[in-house]
């Protein structure tokens, strides 16, 4: 049975969150000294890239880095609806090899230098019969040491390789990402290991990874995760444009279609946030998928009616 991480409405001080980071719940006694700081908000900041055109705030550009609209054709974005659009990188090289990308916005405000969670979802496409794989970028926000990228390392399988500005590390998954030619719904959660810290109640907690999939027909489920402690948070130092579907320089492209691109983050700095706000949980990514399939979300099939008895037969004469 999986047991989802804490959802996003908790509202109590970050040393109750932080004390009881992966329990059910959380509850504590408020504390009795003042404060003139604003207590931090359980609420992410979240970036969301539909690719429709009214979508301001996404630019895109060929393989060669000249501006390009790469938009599909109006109806191809995932729910199927008429006015839903997706980025349409089928023109790359190859899954892995060259073609167009996607840019977002900047992710961390002036006064914010490291992610202590975030989730990367979306939604991603492959032409029939080719998996996702060749080292193909779904998002990448990443330097040297430093940010965050999601690719698939081999086929069929999704990387997260995250930087805390010293050591670079990466969680992979097994090979479960085996759709081709069919929507897929994926995510990845992170977030930060915690020191214990006796004067303030909290307890020590691993840092956490944790991979989900989904697609049209079934709904999202954990597939992968990984703790370790010794997961620092990760460094926004020296990080390169936010990419999507290809790093910065068109290199590694995934070949196919990508759809509802949404980060939610939670970092250091002004404002405060709670420092695990950035996990969606399973229940919400679940809702993520419903919502973003609109009418055409399946719902599990009704079980069918008892059929009737057979009449007994009469007997002959």
């Amino acid at each position: 049975m999986h047991v989802g991480w804490p959802a996003q409405t908790c509202t109590v001080p970050a040393v109750c969150l932080l004390a009881l980071a992966w329990a059910a719940g959380c509850e504590g006694e408020p504390s009795s000294a003042p404060s003139h700081e604003p207590p931090p908000t359980a609420t992410p900041a979240v970036t969301e890239i539909a690719f429709g055109p009214s979508d301001g705030q996404v630019m895109m550009f060929a393989a060669d880095g000249k501006p390009a609209d790469l938009r599909s054709k109006a109806g191809m974005g995932v729910s199927g609806a008429g006015d839903d659009f997706a980025f349409d990188n089928t023109a790359a090289s190859a899954m892995g090899g060259a073609g167009g990308r996607a840019g977002g916005p900047r992710l961390l405000g002036a006064k914010q230098s490291r992610f202590h969670s975030f989730t990367v979802q979306g939604w991603f496409r492959t032409p029939a019969g080719r998996p996702i794989g060749g080292g193909a970028v779904l998002v990448s926000y990443r330097g040297d040491s430093s940010g965050f990228e999601l690719y698939a390392r081999t086929n069929a399988t999704l990387t997260l390789w995250f930087g805390d500005g010293l050591t670079g590390r990466q969680v992979v998954t097994p090979q479960v990402y085996t759709e081709s030619g069919h929507w897929v719904f994926f995510a990845v959660s992170f977030a930060m290991a915690t020191k214990a810290d006796p004067e303030n109640g909290v307890q020590a907690a691993p840092g956490r990874a944790a991979f989900y999939k989904g697609t049209a027909g079934t709904p999202v489920r954990q597939v992968h995760t990984v703790a370790s402690t010794e997961w620092l948070p990760v460094s926004g130092a020296g990080l390169g444009a936010f990419a999507i579907g290809a790093r910065p320089d068109g290199s590694r492209a995934f070949r196919g279609r990508l759809d509802n691109i949404r980060i939610y983050h939670a970092a250091d700095g002004t404002p405060p946030t709670d420092p695990l706000a950035g996990i969606v949980n399973l229940a919400a990514l679940e809702k993520l998928r419903r919502t973003d399939l609109g009418s055409a979300a399946l719902s599990p099939p009704s079980p069918s009616p008892p059929k009737p008895a057979p009449k007994p037969k009469g007997k002959g004469r």
